[in-house]
């Protein structure tokens, strides 16, 4: 018999002041969503109100961890967050405004589309780190959940280096998935390999607030 397909949702958090102010935020940043962010929750929640939710998963992270449980109470479950789900550590990047930092974030994502996916500043780490944490806990719980619907409500960078990894675009090609505060992702996992369903879907975000940031 063929295995049940596991629904796999991702949403980015909702908008904090630091999205808002275009500043780094990264895993040393625990901001919490601002009124827009909490508008964006509430949208997320509302887009599965025809589709039962059997999981929900976050990150360790405020932003993360307060979307969630917008979702959550709408929908009777309770958030389970894990540390190894929380956003990339962008080192000295961090709490900077992007407009001062533009040299240095072009520096990074030109090594990381070369290939050179280990490179970094200061302490940060690499997407090469944050991918064997990360992708490690979700094909746990994949495992552990085979056939449910599950919802990680994660942050940006995670998001594009796990659907790189997982589409077959490698490190270097997660510049090829976009990403928007409160942006939705569906793939299904049939036990070997994803299917994208669709990618970064804003449409449920009906007032325009959506932030790339």
């Amino acid at each position: 018999m063929p295995l049940a397909l596991t629904n796999l949702y991702l949403a980015r958090h909702g908008q904090t002041e630091y999205n808002r102010l275009n500043q780094i935020q990264g895993r040393g940043i625990d901001a919490s969503l601002n009124d827009t962010g909490y508008r964006q929750a509430r949208a997320i929640a509302s887009h599965f109100k025809n589709n039962e939710l059997h999981h929900l998963f976050s990150s360790s992270l405020k932003r993360s961890f307060e979307t969630a449980s917008v979702v959550g109470e709408m929908h009777g479950l309770e958030p389970e967050p894990h540390a190894d789900l929380d956003e990339m550590d962008f080192g000295p990047l961090e709490g900077r405004p992007i407009s001062e930092i533009e040299s240095k974030l072009e520096e990074l994502h030109n090594n990381w589309r070369s290939g050179n996916t280990t490179f970094t500043f200061g302490q940060a780490e690499t997407p090469e780190v944050v991918l064997e944490r990360a992708s490690g806990r979700v094909e746990d719980i994949l495992s552990e959940k085979r056939g449910k619907n599950l919802l990680f409500v994660l942050h940006g960078r995670l998001i594009r280096i796990l659907v790189s990894h997982w589409l077959g675009y490698g490190l270097s090609g997660m510049h090829k998935v976009p990403h928007t505060n409160g942006a939705l992702y569906h793939l299904q996992w049939n036990g070997d390999a994803f299917k994208p369903i669709y990618l970064n879907r804003t449409a449920h975000l009906s007032n325009g607030s959506a932030s790339k940031v």
